[in-house]
């Protein structure tokens, strides 16, 4: 879970880093949900960055960022 006072979150997603450092996507339709579900939320993120294996994302508040890690979390049950 998020710790209080932070604006960056990692989660896992189906991305690999090509030897190039492009990222790409395994899995199309997990990143369409993802995102669908992620401008349906109303959370302001300010930044992405592709990871392998996860996606690290920063919001614009620490409070957004604890309630993506809330929403988050119970939407993956």
């Amino acid at each position: 879970m998020v710790q209080s006072g932070r604006k960056t979150i990692k989660i896992e997603a189906p991305i690999i880093i090509t030897s190039d450092g492009t990222p790409v996507w395994m899995n199309k339709e997990w990143a369409v949900d993802f995102f669908d579900w992620l401008g349906e939320s109303k959370l302001k993120v300010s930044g992405m960055k592709h990871m392998q294996n996860k996606l690290q994302l920063t919001f614009t508040t620490p409070k957004e960022c604890t309630m993506f890690g809330l929403k988050y979390a119970s939407r993956k049950k």
